[in-house]
């Protein structure tokens, strides 16, 4: 009787348990930090000086290698009000396979900077689809049933823009007004990565801030004495804050 409850109770917990007998499914795996994300965001804000780069989603496959090329099929879902554009914003590969011998293979995104990516978000949705050597019955990995967290492993999204946000210390009195051009300039005239200078501006104290302030007026007050001064990409003079005046 013991022996028989034990055998009934392994063949529910197996019951439970998804098995796909073949092992032809494929599935997104683009793992950060161990966790599996169908997101990917990419900015080119913090690196101004670059027009081009390419993302790679890495796609896996069940089951054991093959001794053949397994071709992998995807489309592009651009229905979305910020969809990129295709061969102006991103270019994908005419086609993509998983090597012999091997179940991993990558889709290389290339995404290209455009001007209005400085004031929208773009997005690119790419979706797994079967054909005669895979299958995508894989759909989701399940993070937190109770609260619908689901991460899609045959769908995912890339997200890119080219927008310079407001760090959380910008202190309008000293630095004026924010703007993606002065905080790029700022970066220039320190030599500091953009980047590294969220940080810095988000961390500093008075005395720092004042500096990094009357660096910026300096400059400015040279180029307007030059007869060139700097301006916004609205045409206004760039100002600093009231305690730089």
């Amino acid at each position: 009787m013991a022996a028989g409850l034990l055998l009934s109770m392994s063949a529910c917990r197996k019951a439970e348990i998804p098995s796909y007998a073949t092992g032809n499914d494929i599935y997104f795996s683009v793992v950060r930090d161990y966790v599996t994300y169908d997101t990917t965001v990419v900015t080119f804000a913090y690196t101004p000086a670059t027009t081009d780069t390419v993302v790679k989603l890495r796609i896996s496959a069940l089951g054991v290698p093959a001794g053949r090329e397994r071709s992998v099929s995807y489309r592009v879902i651009d229905t979305a009000a910020n969809a990129a554009r295709a061969r102006t914003q991103f270019e994908l590969p005419a086609s993509i396979a998983i090597p012999a011998d091997s179940v991993n293979t990558y889709i290389p995104v290339v995404m290209h900077k455009t001007p209005d990516m400085t004031t929208r978000t773009f997005s690119i949705t790419l979706q797994l689809e079967p054909n005669n050597d895979f299958q995508t019955r894989l759909q989701v990995l399940v993070k937190d049933k109770n609260n619908n967290r689901f991460t899609s492993l045959v769908r995912h999204v890339i997200l890119v823009d080219n927008r310079l946000n407001k760090p959380d210390r910008w202190y309008d009195d000293f630095y004026g007004p924010f703007s993606g051009k002065k905080l790029t300039l700022m970066s220039k005239l320190l030599e500091i990565p953009i980047q590294e200078l969220y940080t810095k501006i988000t961390n500093a104290d008075p005395g720092t801030t004042s500096f990094y302030a009357n660096y910026l007026k300096t400059y400015l007050k040279e180029m307007e004495d030059a007869g060139t001064p700097v301006l916004e990409d609205d045409g206004t003079p760039m100002k600093l804050g009231k305690y730089m005046q």
